[in-house]
């Protein structure tokens, strides 16, 4: 009898653990260097683009390189069920080098100028980066930020706003 009691206390307690597991306050960040784009609501596509120090630039095409990954791309209100406009890209690792970040008016016809808020943040160490980028053409491509890391920290001075198209294509 005691056998069987202590069997079934086994299974309650097994089972009143898994009916409200504990939950970790602590939420891991994705990457290590974060870049975001938002845009106005409506149907506006403008694409992120992200490249990293001797890696394929990262895009609506190509969503994933050694480094930078791409979360989503947002296609303005195809596919969409809330009016939020938004890209965002995470990196895995900070190798030393150039990081490049670009916004491209993929599908703003008639819609433009487009100002997209554009902010680049390290996980550990804050942003680097935040402002906005006026695009005033169809497929017009412009990059927001340019600068160097070394040592996981952004190198004094290397930030720059100088164009480098990273998209096929860019304007």
């Amino acid at each position: 009898m005691f056998n069987f009691l202590g069997a079934l206390m086994f299974f309650v307690i097994t089972l009143l653990a898994q009916i409200n597991p504990p939950t970790d306050p602590q939420i891991t960040p994705p990457g290590n260097l974060v870049a975001s784009a938002a845009w106005p609501a409506g149907a506006i596509d403008v694409d992120l683009w992200v490249s990293a120090p001797d890696d394929k630039p990262v895009g609506y095409p190509n969503k994933s390189g050694r480094v930078w990954s791409l979360l989503r791309d947002d296609l303005g209100t195809s596919n969409d069920s809330t009016p939020l406009n938004y890209e965002s890209a995470f990196t895995r690792g900070l190798p030393d080098g150039e990081y490049i970040i670009n916004v491209k008016c993929f599908g703003c016809a008639g819609k433009v100028p487009v100002d997209v808020s554009v902010e680049v943040r390290l996980v550990e160490g804050g942003a680097v980066w935040t402002g906005v980028v006026t695009l005033v053409a169809e497929k017009q491509e412009r990059t927001a930020i340019r600068f160097r890391l070394r040592g996981g920290k952004v190198v004094a001075g290397s930030a720059s706003s100088v164009f480098k198209p990273l998209s096929k294509g860019g304007v």
